[in-house]
């Protein structure tokens, strides 16, 4: 791994690559979009030059994501839009297309789905609009899951089949949609209709989860599309085994660290989780495909054995400290390290909350051991995975 890069920004609240990592979409927790070239490094964004200003939000950019299938770049923003960005090869700019959401509160998140034929718009409106693209009309149109939503969806994620959604809201619970839509998705079975027969009524709850019991701020569903995970706000990460015949398997890991704001399924064994504590999770399953025993196996960024042994500054002082990072930030004593000036040893990278994760891909799809994070300090650091001696690829399934 590169040493820590500069910030690129003052704050970065989402990214997205393109398929070959040669250009990067960033939104600097702004209204605003900056497109990237990366000139060949895509661990040293010193070396990045930017080529592209995307200006057409008029609130804040909520999410971003890049079709590796289309190469159309989707966002979504505060001011109740999402846009389809095109790039013109004449014109050497992205044109934006407008979507007909039809929300009258916020777009939370967005995402493709795989084949890159739709996106699912997360709100606060207690809804998730499932757009597609209407040839006749040359827009972007959508269909309205909304069945049982009660409070803001905060995150969305796809199957690999392109069916179904699930969502993660407000309300504390997780959900699974059928997004079917006919025209566009394959009717087969592909092995889902034992477990779900209503699989292609489009808006039908599939399941439902309430195991978080707080926000649920992020989901993630398993290459395979027979797992889910999803991250509530009370420092709780949950696994879903669905089975053909019968209830779904849930296993809940309450955290002793703070909750986190984005997962992923490196494979349907392994799982990274970012947040709160400035540094990346890595979780992994072991036991039977039908019934996984999940555990937290290790922290990516490690503790600096230096800083840790930094003297500790003594008195009142000290103390005062100590209650503050208690109270601000769920430290106890021992973790972080404390400097010889009294203060709060940073032993992460990253300097704030970790906002979003993303796995590099192989040319089959599948997570290569290589992720990128961005955070509230304003980094985007890049994490070689396979090079850091504590970390079991393996048993993430990488």
């Amino acid at each position: 791994m590169a040493a820590v890069p500069k910030p690129i920004a003052q704050c970065v609240s989402y990214h997205a690559w393109n398929k070959d990592g040669s250009m990067i979409c960033i939104s600097p927790n702004s209204e605003e979009l900056f497109i990237y070239k990366t000139n060949g490094a895509k661990d040293d964004p010193s070396k990045w030059t930017q080529k592209y200003q995307l200006t057409e939000h008029s609130g804040y950019v909520s999410g971003i994501d890049w079709s590796p299938v289309t190469d159309l770049i989707v966002t979504s923003g505060h001011d109740r839009n999402a846009y389809v960005w095109k790039y013109d090869a004449g014109a050497d700019e992205w044109k934006p297309t407008l979507v007909i959401l039809r929300i009258n509160r916020a777009a939370t998140s967005v995402k493709w789905s795989h084949a890159g034929t739709k996106f699912a718009v997360a709100s606060g409106a207690k809804c998730v609009p499932i757009c597609h693209f209407e040839a006749s009309n040359d827009w972007w149109i959508s269909k309205m899951v909304k069945n049982k939503l009660k409070s803001t969806v905060l995150a969305i994620d796809w199957c690999i089949n392109n069916k179904f959604i699930v969502t993660g809201s407000a309300d504390y619970k997780c959900r699974v949609y059928s997004a079917f839509i006919a025209g566009i998705d394959d009717k087969e079975d592909d092995g889902f209709g034992s477990v779900w027969p209503n699989q292609h009524k489009f808006g039908e709850v599939l399941a439902e989860f309430d195991h978080a019991k707080a926000w649920v701020n992020s989901v993630s569903w398993a290459p395979s599309g027979f797992r889910l995970a999803f991250a509530g706000h009370g420092s709780t990460i949950s696994f879903v085994q669905l089975l053909a015949g019968s209830e779904p398997l849930v296993q809940t890991i309450d955290n002793d660290h703070l909750p986190y704001t984005d997962i992923e399924f490196a494979s349907d064994n392994g799982l990274l989780a970012v947040g709160w504590d400035n540094n990346i999770a890595t979780f992994a399953a072991s036991g039977s495909e039908s019934e996984p025993k999940w555990e937290f196996k290790d922290w990516v960024d490690k503790e600096d054995k230096k800083a840790a042994a930094a003297p500790v500054k003594s008195g009142f002082s000290a103390a005062r400290n100590m209650f503050a990072d208690a109270a601000n930030k769920g430290i106890t004593a021992g973790a972080p390290a404390k400097s010889a000036a009294g203060k709060t040893a940073m032993v992460t990278k990253h300097q704030g909350t970790i906002m979003q994760l993303r796995f590099f891909r192989k040319e089959d799809g599948s997570a290569a051991p290589y992720i990128s994070t961005s955070a509230l300090d304003g980094r985007i650091i890049t994490w070689d995975l396979s090079k850091l001696s504590h970390i079991d690829v393996k048993a993430l399934g990488l």
